[in-house]
């Protein structure tokens, strides 16, 4: 007698028929179309149950702190889901380290159930004192991430403590006697450099530039633009051991103050361009920086020309204020004047820096 076996797989809920074969009984037939059967049931597999990646989400988008220039890097360890790292540009010349406050911390869909927790928020303080500082998100399924913020100093090349560089004559170097400022000026064609002193006899006792020779300079960047990387500073012009000021006034009849003075007595502000070298002055009780009442330019070592004159040498760094003319006031009896008060083209102090931070007493001479 013919038996009919229908082969027939159970997969989760649902019943596959595939085929119905004739078969004469037999118990061996039997046998195995009964482990024909049974071949069919699922295997079970060894895989994890599915977790929302929104239940773990633990990445900040943003972080900015006091004083904080650029926007911070925040990045997460490939090897270890537990760790994270934060790095961020301070402005730390006038910031308490102990007690950065934290002005921003954001994730990228805050009013989301599903927003993680941060241990630091707007409001708080960290540490930096020690270079780094941890804290911990907490992904809404409870998963922890710790974040190591650390910090590179964001500083400016014109903070720090300058002096003056005394110079021989350039005209006279035999007899001169050795200053800090060169001036170059003269009609077209007959540009002249020289020092302040190469015509030393111009000079007298209670107004001779090299008054100024002692003074120290204190530069202190106070704060810079967050996005554009622009810094705005004070400067202390100090007095030096002889206690007084350099007054430019030729043949004591001539005033040369608004030529020559190139950084005003006491105190004032400064304000520099990022990435640029010159930099603008301002009145101390411009705290807008809002009128600067001239640009001086940072120069270089080395042998320079400036406007077509013979070279000089400037040893380390100079201070310069450069004046548009016209410079057409001629005198073919070429007197001393034709650079020295009229026509001046360039004035330069030769400077250098001695530090990277300002006087200790920086504050204190502002007041």
């Amino acid at each position: 007698m013919p038996i009919y076996i229908i082969y027939f797989c159970i997969i989760g809920n649902n019943l596959f028929i595939f085929m119905r074969i004739k078969l004469f009984f037999c118990p061996i037939s039997l046998a195995a179309a009964c482990i024909a059967v049974l071949s069919c049931t699922e295997e079970p597999r060894n895989t994890e149950p599915l977790t929302d990646p929104w239940t773990r989400e633990r990445t900040p988008v943003n972080l900015r702190l006091e004083s904080q220039i650029g926007a911070a890097v925040i990045s997460n360890d490939a090897k270890d889901d537990a760790v994270g790292s934060v790095t961020v540009n301070l402005m730390t010349s006038a910031l308490d380290l102990s007690r950065v406050l934290v002005e921003a911390i954001d994730f990228k869909f805050p009013q989301s159930e599903f927003c993680p927790k941060a241990s630091i928020a707007p409001g708080s303080t960290i540490d930096l004192s020690g270079g780094s500082a941890d804290f911990t998100v907490t992904a809404y399924n409870g998963e922890t991430r710790v974040y190591t913020i650390t910090y590179t100093s964001f500083n400016d090349a014109l903070e720090g403590t300058w002096t003056f560089t005394r110079v021989p004559g350039i005209l006279d170097p035999a007899n001169a006697p050795q200053c800090a400022c060169i001036i170059v000026g003269g009609w077209d064609g007959e540009v002249v450099r020289s020092t302040v002193m190469d015509k030393y006899w111009h000079w007298g006792s209670g107004y001779m530039p090299t008054d100024e020779d002692d003074n120290v300079l204190s530069f202190r960047l106070e704060k810079a633009d967050p996005g554009s990387g622009d810094t705005f500073g004070t400067l202390v012009n100090t007095p030096g051991a002889n206690g007084v000021y350099a007054n430019y006034v030729y043949n004591n009849s001539i005033d040369v103050n608004a030529s020559y003075r190139i950084l005003p007595e006491g105190k004032c502000r400064w304000s520099k361009s990022k990435g640029g070298t010159a930099f603008a002055v301002y009145a101390f009780e411009d705290t807008g920086y809002s009128s600067p009442l001239y640009t001086v330019d940072v120069l270089d070592g080395g042998e320079k020309s400036l406007s077509g004159s013979s070279t000089f040498t400037v040893p380390e760094k100079a201070f310069a204020r450069s004046f548009e003319g016209p410079f057409n006031i001629v005198d073919y009896n070429y007197p001393d004047t034709r650079w020295y008060t009229d026509n001046v083209r360039h004035v330069l102090w030769l400077v250098k820096k001695v530090s990277d931070s300002p006087l200790e007493n920086h504050s204190a001479l502002l007041q």
